[in-house]
């Protein structure tokens, strides 16, 4: 590899929180005060402040909010808390296979929720007292029915037949705009697998995982797939990282990306799409947290620079900063610094790409980057940028 790896700024800007922090405190001090209705009320403001006078009836006894592909129904009484979201029509699915599925999702991923059946028809849900209801417990199980119900729809109707409960709220892209998305999913593709058999032709084996996680994480960060392709990108990074044999995951990392390379366009358009979306998948995080998640990378990159392995440390770089925007919702001013060095290192020389990583972590490690009101000057070829160009 004598050059970087193409990328390109995030198209989906749909997954951004709209938490509000100073709520947090009001929601606690309801709770100890024994304002436990108020405190809930706080608790979802604190999610979203726009959600009550949207989604909640007159005296925000009921909401019904959109996430995804699912609407979550919750109710205050004036002694419990609920939350019920619909999930699959199970009447004419493979029942055995979805039951058995469900009941592993019961124990795992899900730990205050769980998903019940009603007369042919799976539900997620939850229901305990309002005194048992601490904030971030109301939290918790917001998320956890949110994300879980969003993941595993498609799952469930594309392998056992199971059919929405209720038609999702999606927003379709524009044909141009697919067109576009998917031309940089082919060129992300096509890039890592002749890196990837360069990197193996000169036994460079250490190599070939960074080359796929970081480009499953680019994937992630350009253009947020839903449906079918996002619960096969979570399996895929999720195997990646596993304990499983090296060679194996590696395997398996590259047939899924064989497998996105040759879906037509229209199939692939099918899975990009804008949803609403209640409680964050990502959570927010402050400087100091930006710091200890870079912080492995910041200190390995500089060894490695020392040592001249320039590809090693444009490796280390750039997934350490894919990570934390694939778990992590970061300020605008941090986003925009470490997404500017990585479009102004796109396709250049590896050491010049790893100098510019490298000088960027170093900024955001050492300064107060949230002050920040400039980002590395680069020019906008991207799709968007000749659009929009002022």
């Amino acid at each position: 590899m004598n050059n970087n790896l193409t990328f390109q700024q995030s198209i989906a800007d749909f997954v951004k929180s709209s938490i509000d922090v100073s709520r947090w405190k009001t929601a606690q001090t309801h709770f100890e005060n024994k304002m436990y209705a108020d405190a809930i009320r706080a608790c979802i403001n604190y999610i979203n402040p726009e959600i009550e006078t949207k989604y909640a009836n007159a005296d925000k006894t009921i909401y019904d909010v959109p996430h995804g592909s699912v609407i979550v129904h919750i109710q205050i009484t004036e002694t419990h808390f609920s939350v019920k979201a619909p999930f699959l029509n199970i009447q004419d699915a493979k029942v055995i296979p979805v039951l058995r599925q469900v009941a592993q999702l019961n124990f795992h991923p899900l730990k205050l929720s769980s998903i019940i059946l009603e007369d042919k028809q799976l539900y997620f849900y939850f229901e305990c007292s309002l005194p048992h209801c601490e904030p971030y417990k109301v939290y918790d199980v917001l998320r956890e029915i949110c994300i879980n119900a969003d993941n595993y729809d498609d799952e469930f109707i594309s392998k056992f037949n199971a059919v929405h409960l209720q038609e999702p709220k999606i927003y379709p892209y524009a044909p141009n705009f697919l067109q576009h998305a998917w031309n940089t999913v082919q060129l992300y593709i096509e890039e890592t697998l002749a890196a990837y058999e360069q990197l193996e032709n000169k036994r460079l084996t250490a190599y070939l995982w960074d080359v796929l996680a970081i480009t499953l994480l680019k994937l992630d960060y350009f253009c947020v797939p839903q449906g079918y392709l996002r619960v096969e990108l979570e399996k895929a990074i999720a195997n990646l990282n596993s304990k499983e044999d090296y060679y194996q995951r590696l395997s398996s990392t590259k047939s899924f990306l064989k497998e996105i390379q040759s879906m037509d366009s229209e199939r692939f358009g099918k899975n990009l799409y804008r949803i609403e979306i209640f409680v964050p998948y990502k959570f927010r995080t402050d400087l100091d947290g930006v710091r200890n998640m870079l912080q492995y990378a910041y200190e390995t990159a500089e060894k490695e620079l020392k040592a001249s392995d320039y590809l090693g440390a444009v490796f280390t770089l750039e997934y350490g900063i894919l990570n934390l925007f694939y778990n992590h919702q970061v300020a605008p001013p941090i986003e925009q610094l470490l997404s500017g060095a990585m479009i102004q290192s796109s396709q250049k020389t590896i050491q010049e790409t790893a100098n510019t990583l490298y000088d960027t972590v170093k900024k955001v490690m050492e300064t107060d980057v949230t002050q920040a009101t400039s980002t590395p000057k680069t020019e906008n070829k991207s799709f968007f940028g000749k659009l929009f160009k002022k």
